[in-house]
């Protein structure tokens, strides 16, 4: 891949769907041996979960993110055993969006595979343990920064929120307290939002209200071992390449209380000469953002099996050229 310099991106939780990386498990002998390594470490099926639900358990946010964990490293590890060689000798660079920052460090031998899915189930539950249950996360499409961040002013007498994820240039995702989250998409919705929603989600991540999340994640993270990136790999925290294994730490602690700054790490992009991204995972969301980002970057999603093995494919033919 030496004119094609390609990132490898992480979906985070709000992608998953009833059936997600059934027909990959059923094809590739190391999807199901991957799936078995995430079901052995915290002693649940996370197959069953992700096969066929229903839907409201897959949604419980442990099942979320250690499904949509175990479907993201199944892809990487098909990747590997296709070429034969792990995921960073393939990658130009990585990153992952939230809880998908874990499967990627993971494939950058940062993070061990096992301690990987630790911190994945801690973290969901460190998250729903903080939680006071009036809670919630929104999306306002279509507004600039500055007047997402008026409406957040003008409804700071009423509740807490704030910006949780940049995703793109007009598209925001807010969380905090219900109260303050309605008033912010009645706001954003006069001032002429494209569309103004509430997510299904009833955990405020990525916000001041995750402090208590953090502190314990903090805690956890300190007697794991993490390893420098063998490749390069964007922080949601900083939107930077970041190496220093103390500084990765840090990043993924303080993530809890700050947005996901997925716009500025696409906005990177031409500075790296990324021109094409594959996004390992279930569903598209981060392929869309690509794609309409306008950062000369192709992206294209893998989340089955006909598009895994067109991934396969353009892969086996750029290392020809």
């Amino acid at each position: 891949m030496n004119s094609d310099k390609a990132i490898f991106v992480f979906p985070g939780q709000g992608v998953q769907y009833v059936g997600m990386g059934k027909d990959l498990f059923n094809e590739f002998p190391v999807v199901k041996h991957t799936f078995e390594r995430v079901s052995d470490v915290v002693h649940k099926n996370i197959a069953d979960v992700c096969f066929n639900g229903p839907q409201d358990v897959l949604n419980k946010p442990e099942n979320t993110s250690l499904g949509i964990f175990a479907h993201s490293v199944s892809i990487a590890n098909i990747l590997e055993a296709h070429f034969d060689k792990p995921l960073y000798d393939i990658a130009y660079a990585v990153s992952g969006h939230s809880v998908g920052q874990y499967a990627a460090l993971c494939c950058v031998g940062s993070l061990d595979f096992k301690d990987a899915v630790h911190l994945v189930a801690a973290r969901s539950s460190y998250m729903v343990m903080s939680n006071n249950n009036n809670c919630g996360m929104a999306c306002v499409v279509g507004l600039p920064k500055e007047e997402v961040e008026l409406s957040l002013l003008a409804a700071s007498g009423i509740g807490f929120a704030a910006i949780s994820n940049h995703n793109a240039k007009d598209q925001f995702v807010i969380s905090g307290q219900n109260d303050a989250l309605d008033a912010v998409l009645a706001r954003a919705k006069e001032k002429g939002a494209k569309m103004v929603k509430r997510l299904n989600v009833q955990v405020p991540a990525h916000c001041a209200l995750m402090q208590n999340a953090k502190l314990l994640l903090k805690k956890r993270l300190e007697s794991i071992n993490v390893e420098s990136p063998k490749t390069n790999w964007f922080s949601n925290q900083t939107a930077n390449v970041m190496n220093n294994p103390m500084d990765v730490k840090d990043a993924l602690a303080d993530q809890m209380t700050h947005g996901v700054r997925w716009f500025e790490i696409m906005e990177k992009f031409p500075t790296y000469n990324i021109t094409r991204a594959y996004e390992l995972g279930p569903g598209k969301t981060l392929t869309g953002l690509i794609n309409r980002a306008n950062v000369g970057c192709r992206a294209s999603n893998t989340d089955n099996l006909k598009n895994v093995l067109e991934m396969l494919k353009e892969l086996s033919e750029e290392k020809t050229r």
